[in-house]
């Protein structure tokens, strides 16, 4: 019977040279990693469908998409709940917004840092009811929401309170 044994192994050193010739080779890919995921993190969604009872759409850009629970959901959108419908919607700073049956609302602008508990956050409600819950934003900063309707501003004083917009 014969014995096998492993070889010692032999640390590695690495001069400063050689890491520093290593960082000036990936350097180029890194900084190319971070430009797109920096582009990615912009056109990550700022909350989530986290319930749909019926029909809805939502109008991103030129296409009208259906709505499934789940789905991501990004600045810009504007989201319309189908007769006898509801959608329910969680914004990334705990904001909660359920439209009711043939209800349509936007989402203008939404920032927010989860660090500090900063950012910004504009809906237009357009038609129906919405029942609104505040998050973070609404709750550390209420100057930065901004609530409209087509014919009136809403101010927050409150952390939940429902619109109902008529159909001009």
């Amino acid at each position: 019977m014969r014995a096998i044994t492993a070889a010692p192994s032999a640390p590695v050193h690495c001069g400063s040279a050689t890491i520093l010739q290593i960082i000036g080779q990936r350097l180029p890919a890194l900084i190319f990693l971070l430009a797109v995921a920096t582009d990615a993190w912009s056109t990550e969604g700022v909350g989530t469908v986290k319930t749909l009872t019926g029909s809805a759409t939502v109008i991103r850009e030129s296409s009208v998409l259906p709505v499934s629970a789940g789905q991501p959901v990004y600045r810009g959108d504007r989201i319309v709940s189908g007769r006898d419908s509801y959608v329910g919607v969680m914004l990334y700073d705990d904001t909660r917004l359920t439209l009711g049956p043939s209800s349509e609302l936007q989402i203008r602008e939404f920032e927010f840092n989860p660090s500090s508990y900063a950012g910004d956050l504009a809906v237009s409600f357009l038609k129906g009811t919405v029942r609104v819950v505040t998050g973070l934003i609404g709750k550390n900063a209420p100057d930065n929401v901004q609530l409209t309707t087509p014919t009136a501003s809403i101010g927050i004083r409150g952390t939940e309170f429902v619109v109902d917009v008529e159909a001009q």
